[in-house]
């Protein structure tokens, strides 16, 4: 009687730990076009930050709310790799590792002359296409277009170009399988560039990808909002709770009086 009882008692404990062990592992991909005064259509910064071809002070990557930087100060993500990438258009790419979860995150730097060419890797990789993986403590990464969430730091380049020039015809979400559609629903993609909402709907909703946060008007993309909703992500939150998660943090740090919501939005635009 007493085996039984005992037996009974630690069976949830043992399936917990079961189902625990057998979570997939989550990554997260993070493209960074470097503000850039030269190549790219802004409102000009101070030169100490919008430099797209030095990293450790951008206003998106080295400046003090830039993602490298606020990253590196968050310690529930452990540096894993800082490397020289392949490819010669992305100056610095950092792997993190979350302490509590099995989650990794790919953060890539590109240099601001081709923040074309970042644009294009990030519908790429929303399409599920550019498998961009590596080995870490013998676990094989899977990135680019097997993330489970990707994520567009930068300009909006699309205010100055179609979306069309990045995506084919071909690409479309009517022409993919049905084992493709669901994979498709359960990945994520956010862009944290001015009024993206309407310049990346027509060509991401096309592609059957979920969206996380999107923005209808013109901001600044610092790490904190970033921050905010991939915390509010990997604790399954509602994109409801996510999103106000994303404005406090907003308002916050750009010093509004109460939660930026008007900023931020969850779905495509019709």
């Amino acid at each position: 009687m007493n085996r039984t009882i005992n037996y009974l008692f630690f069976m949830p404990i043992i399936l917990l730990f079961s189902f625990s062990c057998l979570a997939e592992t989550k990554v997260i991909h993070v493209l960074v076009a470097l503000c850039d005064n030269k190549y790219q259509a802004i409102a000009p910064v101070p030169k100490a930050i919008g430099n797209g071809q030095d990293p450790k002070s951008n206003l998106y990557w080295g400046a003090a709310y830039g993602f490298r930087t606020y990253f590196s100060k968050q310690k529930e993500w452990q540096v894993l790799q800082i490397n020289n990438s392949s490819n010669s258009k992305i100056l610095e790419e950092i792997i993190y590792k979350h302490q509590n979860q099995d989650v990794y995150l790919v953060a890539q730097a590109y240099n601001g002359k081709y923040i074309d060419d970042t644009v294009d890797d990030f519908l790429d990789y929303s399409a599920g296409k550019k498998q961009h993986s590596f080995i870490l403590d013998g676990k094989q990464i899977n990135a680019g277009g097997q993330a489970d969430l990707v994520i567009y730091i930068g300009h909006d380049s699309l205010m100055e170009w179609s979306w069309k020039k990045y995506l084919p015809d071909s690409w479309r979400w009517e022409t993919l399988s049905k084992q493709q559609q669901e994979k498709q629903k359960s990945r994520f993609a956010a862009v944290f560039a001015c009024k993206s909402q309407k310049y990346f709907s027509p060509a991401l909703s096309r592609l059957g990808i979920t969206p996380l946060i999107l923005t209808t008007h013109r901001m600044a993309p610092e790490a904190y909002s970033i921050y905010a909703m991939i915390d509010g992500w990997l604790q399954g939150e509602s994109k409801a709770s996510i999103r106000l998660k994303v404005a406090s943090a907003y308002s916050k740090y750009q010093k509004l009086s109460k939660p930026a919501l008007q900023m931020f939005v969850t779905e495509y635009s019709q």
